[in-house]
């Protein structure tokens, strides 16, 4: 991991221009008030729509968004008779981040301000090894280096405007300076798309593995080479 870089660009929002800025992170050099910002950008991204990951029933793992608010209210925030819980809690997502993103990892944010609006990290990692975290078979030589492409997600008030397209650019920069030809990521293909599969889809992502027994998620993959011109 580079120390930190921080390079901006004026986009525009809501008819307006806003400054935004791309820093390179890590958080074993960045100070702890960045990485907190970090855990709460991605708690406050996955617990609105589409993912809707907010509060989590303990017993039967029903889960609900923050546009569910209003009727989580009425329920007291009870189901199965037992108090919600966080979907993403504070302590697994900072613990889930010092795993994910290694010394060997490319990591962005978007930042307005000094806000953290957004974040995208993955990584290089051996075939054999990325098997088992995704708990399939790939069909690739094993010892082969790949870049995964883990999370990346940008606050709703700042949604297509780019941010993101911007910091996985970044990222692909960074995974070919590493040497490495092919990305992976993984997505929800059915019941119901993934947000992510039909962007997948238009970048000319192949589908490497589908889960079995209906789970509807897929790994798919392509070369790094002339991605980022298709952004």
């Amino acid at each position: 991991m580079k120390p930190e870089e921080r390079t901006s660009v004026l986009l525009p929002t809501n008819g307006d221009m806003k400054n935004i800025s791309f820093v390179r992170y890590s958080p074993f050099t960045n100070n702890r008030t960045l990485t907190a910002q970090v855990v709460e950008c991605y708690r406050k991204v996955f617990a609105d729509a589409p993912w809707n990951e907010w509060k989590q029933c303990p017993t039967c793992k029903a889960s609900w968004g923050t546009e569910d608010k209003a009727l989580l209210e009425s329920r007291s925030y009870q189901c199965c008779n037992t108090n919600l819980v966080d979907f993403w809690p504070q302590e697994q997502v900072a613990v889930d981040l010092r795993q994910e993103v290694t010394d060997k990892a490319s990591c962005w944010l978007a930042m307005c301000g000094s806000e953290v609006i957004g974040f995208c990290w993955g990584y290089p990692i051996r075939v054999d090894d990325l098997e088992k975290k995704l708990g399939i078979s790939l069909g690739l030589n094993p010892i082969q280096e790949v870049a995964y492409q883990d999370d990346a997600g940008v606050l709703a008030p700042y949604r297509r405007q780019k941010i993101a397209t911007a910091m996985i650019r970044r990222q692909l920069s960074d995974f070919l300076a590493q040497g490495l030809q092919d990305c992976i990521g993984r997505t929800r293909e059915s019941p119901e798309p993934s947000k992510t599969y039909p962007w997948f889809k238009r970048l000319g992502y192949r589908i490497l593995a589908r889960y079995p027994n209906g789970d509807g998620r897929v790994v798919m993959a392509r070369k790094i080479e002339g991605l980022s011109s298709r952004l």
